[in-house]
Protein backbone atom coordinates (compact mmCIF):
# COMPACT_ATOMS: atom_id res chain seq x y z
CA UNK A 1 0.00 0.00 0.00
CA UNK A 2 2.17 2.20 0.85
CA UNK A 3 4.37 2.17 -2.51
CA UNK A 4 1.14 2.08 -4.84
CA UNK A 5 0.06 5.31 -2.44
CA UNK A 6 3.45 6.81 -3.20
CA UNK A 7 3.06 6.12 -6.90
CA UNK A 8 -0.62 6.78 -7.46
CA UNK A 9 -2.23 8.82 -4.54
CA UNK A 10 -4.35 7.65 -1.89
CA UNK A 11 -7.60 7.52 -3.72
CA UNK A 12 -6.34 5.75 -6.71
CA UNK A 13 -5.29 3.25 -4.82
CA UNK A 14 -8.33 0.08 -4.66
CA UNK A 15 -8.03 -2.87 -2.62
CA UNK A 16 -7.59 -5.33 -5.25
CA UNK A 17 -4.40 -3.01 -6.12
CA UNK A 18 -3.14 -3.69 -3.18
CA UNK A 19 -3.53 -7.59 -3.10
CA UNK A 20 -2.63 -7.95 -6.64
CA UNK A 21 0.85 -5.98 -5.26
CA UNK A 22 1.15 -8.16 -2.36
CA UNK A 23 0.12 -11.30 -3.85
CA UNK A 24 -2.93 -11.53 -1.70
CA UNK A 25 -6.59 -12.86 -2.52
CA UNK A 26 -9.25 -10.77 -1.25
CA UNK A 27 -10.62 -12.62 1.27
CA UNK A 28 -6.73 -12.59 3.18
CA UNK A 29 -6.97 -9.23 2.83
CA UNK A 30 -10.23 -8.74 4.23
CA UNK A 31 -9.04 -10.76 7.10
CA UNK A 32 -6.69 -8.71 8.19
CA UNK A 33 -8.33 -5.05 7.40
CA UNK A 34 -12.17 -3.49 7.27
CA UNK A 35 -11.27 -1.76 4.05
CA UNK A 36 -8.68 0.04 2.55
CA UNK A 37 -9.35 2.92 5.00
CA UNK A 38 -8.20 0.72 7.50
CA UNK A 39 -5.18 -0.87 5.57
CA UNK A 40 -3.77 2.85 5.93
CA UNK A 41 -4.79 3.74 9.12
CA UNK A 42 -2.69 -0.11 10.04
CA UNK A 43 0.52 1.05 7.85
CA UNK A 44 0.11 4.67 9.89
CA UNK A 45 0.03 3.57 13.08
CA UNK A 46 2.68 1.22 12.95
CA UNK A 47 4.94 3.84 11.04
CA UNK A 48 4.01 6.42 13.98
CA UNK A 49 4.55 3.85 16.70
CA UNK A 50 8.40 3.36 15.63
CA UNK A 51 8.61 6.91 15.13
CA UNK A 52 7.50 7.67 18.72
CA UNK A 53 9.87 5.08 19.79
CA UNK A 54 12.92 6.42 18.41
CA UNK A 55 11.95 10.02 19.61
CA UNK A 56 11.73 8.06 23.27
CA UNK A 57 15.36 8.09 23.46
CA UNK A 58 15.78 11.50 21.82
CA UNK A 59 13.65 12.77 25.10
CA UNK A 60 16.45 11.78 26.90
CA UNK A 61 18.08 14.67 26.87
CA UNK A 62 19.48 16.42 29.71
CA UNK A 63 17.77 20.58 28.82
CA UNK A 64 14.86 21.50 27.44
CA UNK A 65 17.31 22.85 24.75
CA UNK A 66 19.03 19.32 23.73
CA UNK A 67 15.68 17.66 23.43
CA UNK A 68 13.94 19.74 20.51
CA UNK A 69 17.46 19.34 18.78
CA UNK A 70 17.69 15.74 19.64
CA UNK A 71 13.95 15.17 18.11
CA UNK A 72 14.48 17.04 15.76
CA UNK A 73 17.81 14.80 14.34
CA UNK A 74 16.03 11.86 15.70
CA UNK A 75 12.94 12.89 12.98
CA UNK A 76 15.29 14.10 10.19
CA UNK A 77 17.15 10.88 9.91
CA UNK A 78 13.78 8.71 10.39
CA UNK A 79 12.21 10.72 7.52
CA UNK A 80 15.36 10.43 5.19
CA UNK A 81 16.11 6.71 5.61
CA UNK A 82 13.00 5.80 3.28
CA UNK A 83 11.55 8.54 1.42
CA UNK A 84 8.17 6.77 0.08
CA UNK A 85 7.61 5.67 3.44
CA UNK A 86 8.21 9.42 4.58
CA UNK A 87 5.20 10.57 1.60
CA UNK A 88 3.10 8.04 2.85
CA UNK A 89 3.34 9.23 6.94
CA UNK A 90 3.73 12.89 6.22
CA UNK A 91 1.90 13.78 2.93
CA UNK A 92 -0.83 11.10 2.07
CA UNK A 93 -2.32 11.18 5.37
CA UNK A 94 -3.36 14.56 4.28
CA UNK A 95 -5.58 13.31 1.47
CA UNK A 96 -6.87 9.99 3.35
CA UNK A 97 -9.25 11.36 5.11
CA UNK A 98 -10.45 12.17 8.72
CA UNK A 99 -9.37 9.12 10.69
CA UNK A 100 -5.96 9.41 9.18
CA UNK A 101 -6.02 13.38 9.77
CA UNK A 102 -7.09 12.66 13.22
CA UNK A 103 -3.88 10.11 13.74
CA UNK A 104 -1.36 13.20 12.22
CA UNK A 105 -2.97 15.37 14.66
CA UNK A 106 -2.38 13.25 17.76
CA UNK A 107 1.24 12.74 16.42
CA UNK A 108 1.59 16.51 16.07
CA UNK A 109 0.36 17.33 19.97
CA UNK A 110 3.79 15.26 20.49
CA UNK A 111 5.34 18.00 19.30
CA UNK A 112 3.28 20.57 20.52
CA UNK A 113 4.01 19.06 24.24
CA UNK A 114 7.71 19.31 23.62
CA UNK A 115 7.86 23.09 22.38
CA UNK A 116 5.66 23.63 24.86
CA UNK A 117 7.78 22.71 27.69
CA UNK A 118 9.98 25.56 26.34
CA UNK A 119 7.05 28.14 28.85
CA UNK A 120 9.38 26.32 31.52
CA UNK A 121 12.62 28.16 30.35
CA UNK A 122 10.42 30.95 30.99
CA UNK A 123 10.88 33.64 34.38
CA UNK A 124 6.44 33.63 34.16
CA UNK A 125 5.66 30.28 31.81
CA UNK A 126 2.24 31.96 32.07
CA UNK A 127 3.69 34.64 29.89
CA UNK A 128 3.06 32.19 26.81
CA UNK A 129 0.06 30.38 26.11
CA UNK A 130 0.10 26.65 24.73
CA UNK A 131 -1.26 27.89 21.36
CA UNK A 132 2.01 29.33 21.22
CA UNK A 133 3.57 25.86 20.44
CA UNK A 134 0.25 24.60 18.55
CA UNK A 135 1.32 27.66 16.12
CA UNK A 136 5.21 26.81 16.33
CA UNK A 137 4.60 22.87 15.79
CA UNK A 138 2.25 24.11 12.65
CA UNK A 139 4.89 25.93 11.44
CA UNK A 140 7.45 23.06 11.64
CA UNK A 141 5.07 20.31 10.13
CA UNK A 142 4.03 22.71 6.99
CA UNK A 143 8.06 23.03 6.40
CA UNK A 144 8.97 18.96 6.66
CA UNK A 145 5.58 18.12 4.74
CA UNK A 146 7.22 20.40 1.87
CA UNK A 147 10.48 18.82 1.95
CA UNK A 148 8.85 15.73 1.91
CA UNK A 149 6.66 16.78 -0.83
CA UNK A 150 9.28 17.95 -3.15
CA UNK A 151 11.82 15.35 -1.98
CA UNK A 152 14.69 17.35 -1.07
CA UNK A 153 14.10 15.56 2.91
CA UNK A 154 16.37 12.71 1.52
CA UNK A 155 19.56 14.78 1.19
CA UNK A 156 18.87 17.70 2.66
CA UNK A 157 19.52 18.55 6.62
CA UNK A 158 20.35 22.64 6.08
CA UNK A 159 16.90 23.28 7.20
CA UNK A 160 16.75 21.99 10.51
CA UNK A 161 18.35 24.63 12.46
CA UNK A 162 15.95 26.82 10.95
CA UNK A 163 12.97 24.42 12.83
CA UNK A 164 15.02 24.69 15.78
CA UNK A 165 15.17 28.56 15.60
CA UNK A 166 11.38 28.49 14.87
CA UNK A 167 10.71 26.41 18.35
CA UNK A 168 13.29 28.14 20.91
CA UNK A 169 12.54 31.85 19.34
CA UNK A 170 9.17 32.23 21.67
CA UNK A 171 11.08 30.70 24.78
CA UNK A 172 14.62 31.84 24.52
CA UNK A 173 14.61 34.86 22.45
CA UNK A 174 15.71 36.21 19.28
CA UNK A 175 19.43 36.00 20.10
CA UNK A 176 19.48 32.57 21.43
CA UNK A 177 17.10 31.52 18.11
CA UNK A 178 19.94 33.17 15.70
CA UNK A 179 22.39 31.25 17.30
CA UNK A 180 20.51 28.02 16.06
CA UNK A 181 20.56 29.40 12.72
CA UNK A 182 24.68 29.46 13.14
CA UNK A 183 24.51 25.82 13.91
CA UNK A 184 26.15 23.42 10.98
CA UNK A 185 23.94 20.28 10.40
CA UNK A 186 26.24 17.16 11.01
CA UNK A 187 26.68 15.74 7.46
Amino acid sequence: MIDLVAEQGYEAVSVRAICERVGVGRVEFERRFADKEDCFLTLHDEIGAELCARLESARGASSWHDRVWAVGWATLRFLQEDAIRARFFVVAVNGAGAAAQARRDRLLQRLVDLIDAGRQELDEPDSVSRCTAEIVAGAIYGTVLAKVDDGSIEHDTDFLPELVYMAVMPYLGSRAAEDELLVQPLR
